[in-house]
């Protein structure tokens, strides 16, 4: 708060030069700090007061979304002209969030050939590799040696960390494999490249998801993956620290999405109140209906209730165990779907192995519970209490573990099953099946 105190103070005075050497003391951090606490207009004066690598290193360090709010708010070309120098990958993802108006005013100043690379990666599909590769990458031809590699890596003007991976290439640029740069430094400069190229098995389509991009890098512990089109040519190259966007992208929205949350489109401790209010009440409304359903299955079994009231006792142990159950299982699945481990066409085997473990895990349950249905209620409500155990963990697991997979079916994204909404399913079922046991274990039919 003092760093701040003292920014606003320079800036209602209007001392330039001190608001200048002050911010020369101020980290990234410090500076991206101040973005998200100072009004638009000081903050965008405070940007146009940095020297220009410090201020593209603080613009790099934003996410996109904020990068297009600053990028909204200035006018001047010179200010503009730093979306070009962006990563071909990042000002993609820029482009992605700017308004039309502000897209068309930046297009204008920026290089026909940065032009002509954000087009590329805006023609392939949101989310694929296309959009996430950058064609800055290290390509060398199968028949040069390491000596050659070597003398050529001097005149490339690609950053060191562009150069961590070097893919082989053949005629007509056809993918033929990758090789770390430790491994060319530790070889003979007389041997040629392609014995040193490994796994030309290892790669990515233009298509393909970016979750898929992200799944294979951390798989083989890569730096950076090749992306070919469909006839195998190398068009670009995704990097170890894009996969980790997308690995952190994608969890957020999962984690909106197991909470039953809609995704607020910024940070948390931005939001408003009245922005929070829109994105939490419609799930909590569309779930307090669904569990009017299940006050309405109680009422339905008043007589069984009347008749035996011991068994109220028990209604919130069980349905409780059977949601836990069902959110259990359909947390395992998302992961794994997310992860590429397990696909529709494993329903079936899963489904097999998922009904071994729940009613195990249903008859350990329904045994303990059963001792505490003996001492509240005797025999017969113990009895109904373990029945009811067995088969609720068994449906609720099910029903946590097919959510996922029918959504998928239905084109939807798995992570929808979240956990409140396989626990009211699972609510409603488990009254159903408990009171209907109890009504017919006790002869009350």
């Amino acid at each position: 708060m003092e760093k701040l105190n003292i920014i606003e103070g320079l800036l209602r005075q209007q001392r330039w030069r001190d608001l200048r050497n002050y911010l020369r003391g101020l980290n990234r951090t410090d500076l991206a700090w101040l973005f998200l606490r100072i009004d638009d207009a000081d903050f965008v004066l405070i940007f146009r007061l940095l020297e220009k690598d410090r201020a593209l290193d603080l613009f790099e360090s934003l996410d996109a979304e904020q990068q297009a709010r600053l990028i909204a708010l200035m006018e001047d070309p010179e200010s503009l002209r730093i979306v070009e120098e962006l990563d071909p990958d990042d000002r993609a993802r820029l482009f992605e969030e700017l308004p039309a108006k502000v897209a068309r005013r930046i297009l204008g100043s920026m290089s026909p050939g940065a032009v002509a690379q954000l087009n590329l990666l805006l023609g392939y599909p949101e989310g694929s590799a296309g959009r996430y590769m950058t064609p800055r990458h290290l390509a060398v031809r199968e028949g040069e040696t390491v000596g050659e590699v070597l003398a050529g890596l001097h005149a490339t003007d690609l950053r060191p960390d562009e150069m961590e991976m070097i893919y082989v290439i053949g005629s007509g640029r056809i993918y033929r494999g990758h090789l770390r740069l430790g491994s060319l430094l530790k070889a003979n400069p007389e041997q040629e490249i392609q014995d040193l190229s490994t796994a030309p098995g290892i790669f990515v389509r233009t298509t393909d998801p970016r979750t898929r991009v992200a799944g294979l890098i951390l798989e083989h512990d890569l730096p950076a993956i090749a992306v070919v089109d469909a006839e195998n040519r190398l068009i670009g190259s995704v990097t170890f620290d894009d996969a980790m966007d997308v690995i952190e992208e994608e969890g957020t929205e999962d984690f909106h999405k197991l909470g039953s949350v809609r995704d607020l489109g910024m940070n948390f401790r931005e939001a408003s109140i009245g922005l929070l209010y829109r994105k939490r009440f419609p799930w909590l409304m569309l779930l307090i209906l669904v569990n009017v359903i299940s006050g309405s299955g109680i009422a339905f079994f008043e007589e069984t209730i009347a008749s035996a009231f011991a068994l109220v006792i028990f209604l919130p142990l069980l349905i409780d165990s059977g949601g836990n159950a069902g959110s259990q299982s359909a947390t395992l699945v998302i992961r794994s779907m997310a992860m590429g481990d397990v696909h529709v066409k494993d329903w079936l085997a899963l489904m097999t192995k998922e009904i071994a473990v729940a009613a195990s895990i249903g008859l350990t349950l329904g045994v303990a519970v059963s001792l505490v249905g003996f001492w509240r209620g005797g025999q017969e409500i113990g009895i109904v209490v373990a029945l009811s155990m067995v088969a609720v963990i068994l449906i609720g697991s099910l029903i946590g573990l097919s959510l996922p997979f029918i959504l998928t079916r239905l084109n939807l994204d798995p992570a929808t099953a979240s956990a409140p909404l396989v626990t009211s399913i699972a609510d409603i079922t488990g009254v159903l099946v408990y009171f209907s046991i109890a009504t017919w274990y006790l002869g009350l039919w």
